[in-house]
């Protein structure tokens, strides 16, 4: 018989966890729950220190509760707070990013500002990854788990995408493939699917490929092998217009390059960091991990002198095009390297201002590194807020003051947040 508990919920921890503690003091985890609820739970798994528990019956609930939208809320395991009013979600946010600075003793000069909101909290995505099971099935992973739930809607996801997985869910896509991602255009709703092959040398049928996409109706197919990507006919072009700070102007890449995948928030999270950074012009800016230029290009628009640096040389030719379709030939200019080395070895010449939109495992090393480039003002953007935090705690013991930070709801009815932080040279 599993030990059962009954535990008044005290916080939303990372990963959307509800907190509480037993009667010997020690941490119960559990999910699906909300700050003040009463809660009979059963312990699923113990660790070191604490335990997982899952809910049996909610005694007294929260009037921040209300009934999930989708059916599969709880097995799913992509969703964490769609039990959760908005308000709600955007609160346990805050509560999260708050008690990581003050853990590390991090104050913003400015104080916390309150989390961006997102001008759609369903229907947002523009890119879905899903898994397939063998049978061609395709669906999403339970949490904690490699159990496939098959899915053909996911209400994250906009309408091109989610017609687009009707139609290959109802489809014999055979056994080829263990993996889908489905990207969709922001500008003229095409969606591209991008396969991954469950073995590198794995050769696919071009009448089977045909055939998936005439009956699926998706613009372009490509296949991924290992971390290679290969369009099967011609790449599909992705494209967001954008209007910032005045200024229209168009991105366009193709799947091979990383894009947000919430297009209107990103357009606010642009403005953003415009704001942040202030009068540029005649500046010489460094935009780092840029991409094929989300902040490059505005930034250049802005009058300031671009340098971005790139691992990925498709994004970094996408940055380029972009930038000469913009007529920024002259004020914006792209490396393709690894960051890390760029900052060890190939700068000559310190910034004025330095840009970071690094991936989820944040700079590492490369954080002293850019704290000695000696710029006037970094603005950090990140996906996680743990390494954010164990970032900032670098930069600011080599000479920065943390200004401001401010999360952004990139994610709705999910825990993962964004962070945007403002660095100043003391």
């Amino acid at each position: 018989m599993q030990i059962q508990h009954l535990l008044e919920i005290q916080k939303i921890i990372t990963g959307g966890m509800g907190l509480a503690r037993l009667e010997n003091g020690m941490v119960a985890m559990v999910p699906h729950v909300l700050p003040g609820e009463l809660v009979e739970v059963e312990e699923t798994k113990q660790h070191r220190g604490y335990v997982e528990a899952s809910v049996l019956r909610i005694i007294r609930s929260s009037p921040d509760r209300r009934p999930p939208r989708c059916e599969l809320f709880g097995r799913c395991g992509g969703c964490h707070l769609q039990h959760a009013v908005y308000a709600a979600q955007l609160a346990a946010k805050e509560g999260i990013v708050e008690e990581m600075l003050a853990r590390a003793g991090l104050e913003p000069v400015r104080g916390m500002a309150p989390i961006l909101t997102a001008p759609q909290t369903m229907r947002y995505r523009h890119k879905l990854r899903l898994h397939m099971g063998r049978n061609g099935q395709i669906g999403f992973h339970q949490a904690k788990s490699n159990t496939l739930v098959p899915v053909c809607r996911c209400l994250l996801a906009c309408d091109p995408i989610n017609d687009a997985l009707a139609r290959l869910a109802a489809m014999d896509l055979g056994d080829s493939f263990a993996e889908l991602e489905l990207l969709c255009s922001p500008v003229d709703q095409g969606v591209a699917a991008i396969f991954r092959l469950k073995k590198k040398r794995q050769q696919v049928a071009e009448k089977q490929l045909a055939r998936i996409q005439e009956q699926s109706g998706l613009a372009s197919i490509a296949l991924r092998r290992g971390r290679a990507i290969e369009a099967v006919g011609d790449w599909f072009t992705l494209r967001q217009d954008f209007s910032v700070a005045e200024q229209e102007y168009a991105l366009a890449w193709d799947c091979r390059s990383f894009f947000q995948v919430n297009p209107t928030q990103n357009e606010q999270l642009v403005r953003l960091v415009l704001q942040l950074t202030g009068e540029v012009s005649g500046k010489s800016v460094l935009d780092l991990y840029c991409g094929m230029g989300n902040f490059s290009i505005p930034l250049a628009l802005a009058g300031a002198e671009v340098h971005g640096v790139e691992v990925n040389p498709h994004a970094i030719r996408a940055a380029a095009d972009n930038a000469e379709r913009a007529g920024l030939a002259d004020r914006a200019r792209f490396t393709s390297m690894p960051v890390e080395k760029f900052v060890c070895t190939a700068i000559k010449t310190g910034p004025e201002f330095v840009l970071i939109d690094p991936p989820r495992q944040g700079l590492g090393r490369a954080a002293s590194r850019i704290a000695g480039l000696g710029a006037a003002r970094i603005v950090y953007i990140s996906c996680d807020p743990a390494t954010l935090i164990r970032d900032l705690k670098i930069i600011t013991e080599r000479g920065y003051a943390l200004t401001s930070l401010q999360p952004v709801d990139m994610f709705p009815q999910t825990s993962h947040i964004e962070s945007v932080a403002l660095l100043e040279k003391n």
